[in-house]
């Protein structure tokens, strides 16, 4: 059954826009859904298909399992962000989304999140190591930053100036920022990530030594996996995201409302 758009929130809007806030939408529910948030904080921000210099983002009080496509917030980079009434946004994740948004052309969605395993890995010495191959798909696209509290645009600028072309920034004693090409790159990124850290930590705990991928070995699986065009839909998230969109719709499609 086809969903009608809440009016009252969207008004008119392209097909694309449309898309976007369902793709937006459902991201929000597959982050709160692996346990990749934390409380109302944070940020995903969608660039608006067609619409180069607008991006969405959710209502600050929304938790992300609330998020419905009309509910998002269509935030233009020359405009003061503005949800109406009752509805207010968080002010620091628009900073950071216009940021990447802007500086970066190839980069179309944003994540800002406070994670535990990959918060704690970015804050401890050495940073995520290559022990499992979970590690090695996202080593190269790593940088380590430290936290700036300010959170404005000259801190936003300053972890621009330190990725470069990566994708993800470890933000010691703070979380990490992930910016890639589509939401399902994000969400593949995100949760490959937090599972490498995860199984890092839970080797450490063991108390017995961890055996390492070698760094000549690790170096070159870790350039096998991102540059090898033939694995492209394997590490972007297209190879998951309509399974993932499976998962919800059989959970409750309420985020395409």
């Amino acid at each position: 059954m086809s969903r009608q758009v809440n009016v009252s929130r969207t008004g008119f809007m392209s097909k694309d826009e449309w898309s976007s806030r369902v793709e937006c939408a459902a991201g929000h529910h597959l982050l709160e859904l692996y346990n990749l948030t934390d409380l109302v904080e944070g940020v995903l921000a969608v660039r608006v298909k067609g619409e180069s210099e607008a991006y969405l983002l959710k209502p600050y009080r929304l938790f992300f399992d609330e998020v419905s496509a009309s509910d998002l917030v269509k935030v233009r980079f020359d405009e003061e962000p503005d949800a109406g009434p009752g509805r207010p946004l968080n002010y620091a994740s628009c900073s950071q989304a216009k940021g990447v948004l802007e500086a970066r052309e190839d980069i179309n969605c944003v994540l800002h999140t406070h994670i535990p395993a990959s918060t704690v890995v970015a804050s401890t010495e050495g940073g995520l190591q290559p022990l499992i191959q979970h590690a090695l798909i996202v080593l190269n696209e790593i940088v380590y930053v430290d936290c700036d509290i300010k959170n404005d645009e000259e801190a936003v600028e300053s972890i621009l100036n330190e990725m470069g072309d990566k994708k993800i920034a470890m933000i010691r004693n703070h979380g990490i920022l992930v910016a890639a090409s589509s939401v399902a790159e994000t969400l593949f990124l995100t949760i490959t990530l937090e599972y490498a850290c995860q199984c890092q930590l839970s080797g450490l705990q063991t108390g017995r030594k961890n055996y390492f991928f070698d760094s000549k070995t690790a170096q070159e699986l870790s350039e096998e996996f991102v540059h090898n065009p033939n694995n492209r839909n394997i590490f972007d998230g297209s190879l998951q995201w309509e399974g993932w969109l499976r998962k919800l719709d059989r959970m409750n499609s309420c985020y395409r409302s």
